[in-house]
């Protein structure tokens, strides 16, 4: 499509956050540009290779359907997910049919370079192209950058990291590799409960994905004799059925900030001096692995965490663990405190009871002092704790969603974004929503 001078609703950044708002977006009949750095979308999901979806199902239903669910039924069209897993080609394919076929305009290969506001209002941003400068007008604005730059740039309000420490979660470079004989590597881990953490379950359906987490004396006695660095806590993997595949979030990447360009590029090196050593020590030491090799590395680094905005209401770590419910809903989650500490931090993991979910409120997806922008996915208003919980590809999915759905409102009721009709809303978004009680 060609790149107009104007669009009703504006997206930036193309991770699942924003693939979501843009197709509801354009589903709901307003023109819709989504803006994303890469060739590709996907973002974290292919970017980063991250796979696979973590848990966003109560009592075996999900609370996460609509855009989320035609992505995962688009992949398993296109034979590239099973079970909860997928490959980042399949979800690059997916989501780009879903974008073409709702009417979104999407821009490639560019930058948001400057954000114009006035007053409470975004009026416009400008991105580089080509070397050049395009000026492009909007309604309303929808940051799912994951660094909050919409926000950031526009002067509205954000946090980052731990509210005491300033600590942002450690990074990780994902990595895939073929030729493991993973009955042999499975037998192994039933024989070595002790070096395995304990949530694993062994009873391995080699026709499923298969999760494997541990190694924890391998690991140790490599680090003693400074063959991979300290930082390197655990070996852990999810299998691809019957492919001989698995990928890795193993490496550790600690001390550097995921919004800064300088420290990206020290985090991509350090990642993939990790990937390498962590193959090797794989190869001659793990049984299962002896033939096994290295078949690529994610595209870039993976970021848990950067820059959050400052919104109407900021979730907390209590909404998160006490199943919060709240009168504006606009979606749902049931994935627990998961923060991926520092140096000297410890790291959490506390997820939830079983049937236990919470509700996520409009408010925290509407910036404050902003009468047009809204922030989804890994940049939701919420306090570090309750960040960590949201911060996962199906919540940020539904949260995306809910922002295009709002967007659409605002602009045909010509309202600013607190002002549109949230009954209007609520038959837009999840059907969860209205169809659940309050447990």
């Amino acid at each position: 499509m060609p790149i107009l001078n104007s669009y009703d609703v504006i997206v930036a950044g193309a991770g699942i956050a924003g693939i979501s708002a843009a197709v509801k977006a354009a589903r709901e009949g307003v023109s819709t540009l989504l803006i994303e750095h890469y060739g590709f979308t996907g973002g974290m999901s292919t970017a980063g290779m991250v796979s696979p979806f973590m848990k966003y199902s109560v009592n075996g239903e999900p609370l996460v359907r609509g855009v989320f669910e035609d992505l995962e039924n688009e992949m398993r069209s296109l034979n590239g997910m099973i079970d909860n897993g997928f490959y980042a080609g399949a979800f690059r394919s997916a989501a780009y049919n879903l974008l073409t076929t709702a009417g979104v305009t999407i821009i490639f290969h560019s930058e948001i370079a400057e954000v114009s506001r006035v007053g409470e209002k975004i009026a416009s941003v400008t991105i580089l192209q080509d070397g050049r400068k395009i000026v492009i007008e909007g309604k309303v604005f929808i940051d799912t950058t994951g660094d909050a730059q919409l926000v950031y740039s526009g002067g509205f309000p954000w946090v980052k990291g731990d509210e005491k420490t300033g600590l942002l979660q450690a990074l990780t470079l994902f990595f895939r590799m073929g030729g493991i004989d993973v009955q042999r590597a499975v037998d192994y881990a039933k024989d070595h409960k002790d070096d395995f953490f304990g949530w694993m379950d062994y009873n391995f359906d080699l026709t499923k994905i298969i999760s494997v987490a541990g190694y924890f004396s391998n690991v140790k006695k490599a680090i003693s004799e400074k063959r991979i660095p300290e930082d390197i806590q655990y070996i852990f993997y999810t299998t691809l059925p019957e492919s001989g595949e698995a990928s890795f979030n193993t490496s550790n990447v600690l001390g550097l900030d995921g919004s800064s360009s300088s420290d990206l590029t020290a985090a991509e090196i350090s990642g993939r001096e990790q990937v390498h050593k962590i193959v090797k020590l794989l190869q001659d030491e793990i049984p299962g692995f002896e033939t096994s090799y290295l078949l690529e590395t994610a595209v870039q680094v993976g970021v848990r965490e950067t820059r959050r905005a400052v919104g109407d209401y900021i979730m907390t770590g209590s909404d998160i663990k006490n199943g919060a419910r709240f009168e504006d809903a606009a979606a749902r989650g049931c994935y627990g405190v998961d923060i991926h500490g520092q140096k000297d931090e410890q790291s959490r993991d506390e997820q939830m009871p079983d049937g236990i979910y919470y509700d996520i409120p409009l408010r925290s997806l509407i910036v404050k002092d902003a009468e047009n922008l809204l922030a989804a996915g890994r940049c939701i208003s919420a306090t570090r704790e309750a960040h960590s919980a949201l911060r996962i590809m199906a919540t940020s999915a539904a949260t995306g969603e809910a922002c295009g759905a709002l967007a659409a409102v605002a602009v045909k009721q010509n309202k600013n974004v607190r002002e549109a009709n949230y009954q209007d809303l609520k038959t837009m978004i999840l059907p969860n929503i209205t169809s659940r009680e309050k447990e």
